[in-house]
């Protein structure tokens, strides 16, 4: 009976979801009176806002009817949703809503809202409609969700410009030096932080140079192409209006040092202990504790980072530095650092802190790395000093 039930319900909400979706893009094409535009939303708070997000409107001016086309629907109640999202496993799906109830979310949450009205032809019109009407089908609405390559805004481009049918130019891409990390650290440059944090599980990936497409995946990047783009001979856009102000956003201020701070500080207070090292004649092993279990444990997620769906964060040169073999090593290089005996692990250390210092050459290092590697370096270095000028003498 409970089976029945069950199978009862998931048919009423198949058939409710399909109405839905067909409900939502009713409207007639062969009707002349239809605008199609591109939203674009600013910055949120949340983490999967901080780049703004972009959607589609659809108004017929005659009946009224106005929708947002949202490709940017997810729950964030997904069991193991951050780790999903970092590990680009994330399922979206598109949406329709009601134009209001869309603006009033992003009046709610104090964003801004850009529209820019597009300079199409009527059977354009009609193509992108049944494109969408296509998409929100429960067979089609759910797509792998990917930051870089498939998200909300690429969506929205792909689903209005591969329904055009005459020649849309783009303005020209810019320099060698727009990365994919470049880009998002124009947003982050006042979040030290949030910008450390994202360059963690960058790899080399986000530092080549990026196409014209591909530097549309951002929303502010897509609305300003879009407002210089050429359609068979004319601007794509025919008026562009801020519809919604966005609202000042307290911060609370955020932690007051730098991750730069912060790697200064741990390098001061390893040099002064190092000097005391010295002058007793004694490796203090707590600090080679610290250091092992810093960078083995971040060095967990790196290397998780390696089995990622984002082909930016496979190949991350923080592997040298920060990866699981200190943990491993710890305690026996410990026991000998007790025992006054060689260890080749300092060895090792050296030769990976080494090729990362190298690898800054390739590779775009969070802010402080570079810092630490060089407090990683002087560990082996003091332990090497001890094994030939102290442990010997003694």
């Amino acid at each position: 009976m409970k089976q029945l039930k069950t199978i009862i319900l998931s048919t009423i909400l198949s058939i409710a979801l399909l109405l839905t979706a067909t409900s939502a893009m009713a409207f007639d094409v062969d009707n002349d009176s239809i605008d199609i535009s591109l939203l674009t939303c600013g910055p949120g708070s949340e983490v999967w806002s901080e780049f703004g997000h972009t959607a589609v409107r659809i108004h017929d001016i005659t009946t009224g009817a106005d929708v947002a086309v949202n490709y940017g629907m997810f729950s964030s109640n997904t069991p193991h949703f951050i780790p999903k999202f970092i590990l680009g496993l994330t399922d979206y799906w598109v949406d329709v809503t009601p134009f209001d109830e869309f603006l009033a979310e992003y009046t709610y949450e104090g964003r801004s809202v850009i529209e820019q009205r597009l300079n199409i032809t009527h059977s354009d019109k009609a193509a992108i409609i049944k494109a969408i009407d296509s998409n929100i089908r429960p067979e089609n609405k759910v797509y792998r969700y990917n930051f870089f390559y498939d998200n909300c805004t690429t969506r929205a481009r792909d689903i209005i410009v591969g329904n055009l049918s005459g020649k849309v130019s783009y303005p020209p891409a810019e320099g060698d030096t727009c990365t994919y990390r470049a880009m998002l650290h124009r947003w982050t440059k006042d979040y030290p932080w949030t910008q450390f944090g994202e360059d963690l599980l960058l790899g080399i990936g986000a530092d080549r140079p990026t196409t014209k497409d591909q530097q549309q995946f951002l929303p502010d990047n897509l609305r300003a192409d879009f407002d210089r783009t050429i359609y068979n001979g004319h601007p794509l856009v025919v008026s562009s209006q801020m519809i919604l102000m966005a609202q000042p956003h307290d911060n609370g201020g955020g932690f007051p040092l730098t991750p730069l701070d912060m790697a200064m500080i741990l390098f001061v207070v390893t040099i002064a202990l190092e000097i005391a090292e010295h002058r007793k004649k004694k490796i203090f092993w707590g600090i080679d504790v610290f250091y092992m279990l810093l960078t083995g444990l971040a060095g967990l997620i790196i290397t998780t980072m390696i089995f990622s769906e984002h082909p930016t964060v496979r190949v991350n040169l923080l592997i040298l530095i920060l990866n699981p073999l200190p943990l491993v090593g710890l305690i026996p290089a410990i026991r000998k650092t007790i025992a006054h005996s060689r260890c080749h692990w300092w060895t090792v250390w050296e030769i990976l802190t080494v090729a990362f210092i190298i690898g800054g050459f390739f590779q775009h290092y969070p802010s402080g790395m570079i810092v630490l590697a060089f407090i990683l370096l002087t560990r082996p270095l003091m332990h090497h000093y001890f094994e030939k000028k102290i442990y010997i003498n003694k």
